[in-house]
């Protein structure tokens, strides 16, 4: 969470990086690639076209050539007979010489049944074998009426048309070549025509149609596009830019289509969309604005955190503490902006509230030093406790107490522990007070009747004095509990200190049924400390032992010096509940409060001892068994050793 929600959206997104080149231009656009795609689907169809038209222009040019073929061979059929018939052999050799000379035949040949070459076109074979060239003939008697035989042959020059045609035996033949049933065929005609290029006219065949179609594509392409970029790509064009606008937090942005058809009823969709979302994003920026003046408004620092340890809320406390921007709090790692560290905290040297919520999500409580802004430290009390989210997310709830605040004595502090002493102050002063005014009122009555003598007057005027002096002496021990820690040490005399509270809770002891016992006392003893913070550490402990006896019980108060004489030791031992051992640790935490009586104390008296112990020099030591007492042990430096 954003401590300015106002500046984030949660449509807030990175948009994803366009590509460049030819790609991302044809990606950007749908009006391209369905164009795209068109033209695609039309050059393979034209190719598809163009192999078959090659295909049917080269059929055709066969076809032609072969039935010409046929044509010519049936034209000089009948002129061959004729020689024949003549036995006219010159002619039958000039006719064979002029079918030769035909233009678009290459060689003409007759030969006999038995495949030698009779005549020729070509003189230079005549009487040679073209026995193979018979091949798929069938020219004796049984066989089937024999037809022209037709074989395309390649060429480096093209494809070479060859024909064998039969020349059938006639019965006017018979004379010469015997009846037809013995003697089918009287010859074969063979001509090889000159080679023709199929491939060449199919090639241009087909480059016209390609033209043709390249044109017509053309021309579907521009319309197509028009089209399209008028009915598709502009409506698209414009929901897109209007979706980016939204989802960089634009709530105002609206399309705004008058089309009927189905991206106009998208583009409206999206505007109510739009509309809803704007209502949706507004109500959730208010109770953000909301959530934050609540933390503010809380005094103690407060954080919320993640799993991933950044900070997802922050109020101005925490922001203040560490003397940092709250805008520049939220979303950083909180072991960078509170600890000054790359990496999280390490478990094993201190109690860091995230790492323990993912072993354990129940409330927990550390002491940590934080890093100012500015430079310098600063030490607070945690306590956290865990929050799940409805997305089931778990996060971490921290409020700190900066301990400068709440364990350092002040004035204030002192002056709440004078309040506690409300009641025995009263009866250390009444009770003098009650005693003067009797002793007043005796010497006006006697002064009045003239009956008091001198010796009586001076007894009550002298018991007057000693009240007052009573009086006094309790004034001034509330005065040296008020008074301002001294910035230096200086010698306090332990038995004045340890008087001065005995008195003061005197009232306290005799209510509570409590009796005290005290040992070991030496009236020139001296420590180095402060009369005030001394005396409210004593008040303090007195204090517990009292709240640990709500029945009633004894106290030990017992001072020795140490075996060096350099220290001397101040025990407190009540008979009362004692402490659980898993709360022994706990005990100088501030804020920490256990009392046996069920009533909720500051959790501070404690936490203070310790403090004025450390500045003293000294300890605290507490040992405490459950059902019989606790033990507090002050070790306090002797002013001057002996």
């Amino acid at each position: 969470m954003s401590a300015q929600p106002e500046a984030m959206t949660p449509l807030a997104m990175q948009l994803p990086q366009s590509r460049s080149g030819l790609r991302g231009w044809i990606a950007a656009s749908v009006s391209r690639q369905l164009t795209l795609g068109l033209v695609l689907a039309l050059l393979l169809s034209a190719g598809v076209m163009l192999v078959l038209a090659v295909g049917i222009s080269q059929n055709a040019v066969r076809s032609e050539h072969e039935s010409s073929a046929r044509r010519m061979a049936k034209l000089f059929e009948a002129s061959l007979q004729n020689a024949m018939l003549k036995r006219d052999l010159t002619g039958l050799s000039t006719i064979v010489a002029a079918l030769g000379d035909v233009p678009g035949v290459e060689r003409a040949r007759l030969l006999e049944p038995q495949g030698a070459v009779r005549f020729a076109s070509q003189a230079t074979v005549v009487g040679t074998s073209a026995q193979d060239e018979l091949n798929g003939l069938c020219l004796t008697a049984g066989c089937p009426t024999p037809q022209p035989q037709l074989v395309w042959r390649a060429n480096p020059n093209g494809e070479q048309l060859h024909m064998a045609y039969p020349v059938l035996n006639q019965p006017r033949c018979m004379q010469c070549h015997g009846t037809p049933d013995q003697h089918p065929v009287n010859g074969v005609l063979l001509l090889d025509f000159a080679p023709v290029s199929t491939a060449s006219f199919g090639s241009r065949s087909a480059g016209m149609l390609l033209g043709a179609g390249l044109a017509a594509l053309a021309l579907f392409a521009a319309l197509m596009s028009m089209t399209l970029r008028r009915r598709v790509s502009q409506p698209l064009a414009a929901l897109a830019e209007a979706a980016d606008q939204l989802a960089v937090g634009d709530m105002d942005t609206r399309v705004n289509s008058s089309s009927e058809d189905e991206l106009g009823r998208v583009s409206r969709s999206f505007d109510r969309m739009a509309g809803r979302l704007e209502n949706m994003v507004g109500t959730l920026r208010e109770e953000r604005r909301f959530l934050q003046s609540m933390v503010d408004a809380i005094p103690d620092p407060v954080l919320v955190i993640g799993p991933d340890f950044r900070i997802r809320l922050a109020n101005q406390a925490y922001a203040q503490l560490l003397g940092h921007a709250l805008d520049g709090v939220v979303g950083q790692c909180c072991h960078r902006i509170s600890r000054g560290s790359a990496a999280p905290c390490p478990s094993t040297l201190l109690t860091c509230p995230v790492a323990e919520m993912r072993q354990h999500p129940q409330p927990v409580r550390s002491l940590m030093t934080l890093q100012k802004a500015g430079g310098g430290t600063v030490e607070v009390d945690i306590e956290a406790a865990p929050f799940i989210t409805n997305q089931g997310e778990r996060l971490t709830v921290e409020v700190m107490r900066p301990l400068d605040r709440s364990i350092q004595f002040s004035q204030q502090q002192r002056l709440s522990t004078i309040g506690l002493l409300a009641n025995g102050v009263a009866h250390e002063i009444h009770n003098p007070l009650a005693s003067i005014r009797l002793a007043l009122q005796a010497c006006l009555r006697g002064l009045r009747h003239d009956e008091m003598r001198s010796d009586e007057l001076i007894d009550y005027l002298q018991l007057v004095d000693t009240e007052i002096d009573r009086c006094v002496l309790t004034t001034q021990r509330l005065l040296q509990m008020s008074q301002a820690p001294s910035p230096t040490l200086h010698a306090v005399s332990i038995n004045a200190a340890l008087g001065d509270v005995m008195a003061l809770l005197s009232e306290e002891f005799r209510a509570r049924h409590v009796t005290v016992q005290l040992e070991g006392m030496a009236e020139d003893e001296q420590v180095l400390g402060d009369k005030a913070e001394l005396r409210q550490v004593l008040v303090n402990l007195l204090h517990n032992a009292l709240h640990a006896m709500p029945k009633g019980g004894q106290i030990h108060v017992r001072t020795e010096a140490s075996t060096d004489d350099a220290t001397l030791k101040l025990s407190v031992q009540d008979t009362g509940s004692g402490i659980a051992p898993e709360n022994l640790p706990l005990i100088f935490m501030p804020f920490f409060s256990h009392r046996i009586d069920g009533q909720r104390g500051t959790g501070l008296g404690l936490a203070i001892c310790k403090a004025a112990m450390d500045r003293f020099g000294g300890t605290i030591d507490v040992t405490s068994q459950q059902g019989v007492g606790s033990t507090f042990t002050l070790t306090l430096r002797r002013s001057t050793p002996p």
